[in-house]
């Protein structure tokens, strides 16, 4: 196979029992490239998945300060292997990698998150026009995952563009489709989770309209 990352040819291994149970354990990366990706551990914060926090990390201890509270997961670090992975993917345009975590997003919101409502965040029709795919939604769709589009754009300006504090004092850029039905559960699904601006914004709105049950999770931390 040809990995999808630095392009070199590999095999996968493929046993015995794989073939008898029929399982199909087809990836998208070769081994060094899969490696390269950092499971976030459990010497994390336990709201967001923050890197190296043995307690809550200040970003959640604020947003609780503001009555938000944070139930984050985040699958991987974001290190320079996945800095490299979003690069192409989203700047690059490379769609063939929305299908990298797309099984194992499945699996994970499948197993955890029974009777959630997969909600991803949008990108603004300017992006869109670029790009010609919203990267949460390519792989949600790769995983054969069922979702919910409550929400649309508003602004334009990427947050990637601005620093922390600014990020966090954010006026809205996203707002609740007219309309729209909201279920019990809502399960928020971005690319990447920094500060939790985006995903705090959207539970703020989901929150007035009386949601309660409203979780997230992201592929990076």
């Amino acid at each position: 196979m040809n990995c999808l990352l630095c392009r070199t040819d590999y095999h996968e291994k493929i046993t015995i029992t794989d073939i008898f149970l029929m399982k199909n354990h087809k990836t998208y990366a070769c081994p060094p490239c899969q490696n390269s990706f950092q499971k976030v551990k459990s010497d994390s914060c336990p709201s967001c998945g923050k890197s190296n926090q043995k307690k809550q990390c200040q970003d959640c201890l604020d947003w609780e300060k503001q009555g938000l509270r944070v139930e984050h997961r985040s699958l991987y670090r974001y290190n320079l292997a996945m800095k490299d992975y979003f690069n192409q993917y989203k700047f690059q345009g490379d769609y063939c990698l929305r299908m990298l975590f797309a099984k194992e997003l499945s699996q994970i919101i499948t197993k955890d998150y029974k009777g959630y409502l997969p909600v991803p965040v949008p990108i603004s029709p300017e992006r869109m026009d670029v790009r010609c795919f919203n990267q949460v939604t390519a792989i949600l769709e790769a995983g054969n995952i069922k979702y919910g589009n409550l929400f649309e754009r508003t602004g334009s300006l990427k947050k990637s563009s601005k620093t922390k504090k600014e990020r966090l004092q954010m006026s809205s850029s996203y707002r609740l489709l007219p309309n729209c039905s909201l279920p019990e559960r809502i399960l928020l699904i971005d690319d990447i989770y920094t500060t939790g601006s985006t995903i705090m914004e959207l539970k703020r709105q989901l929150l007035a309209k009386g949601c309660q049950e409203i979780k997230s999770l992201s592929i990076a931390r």
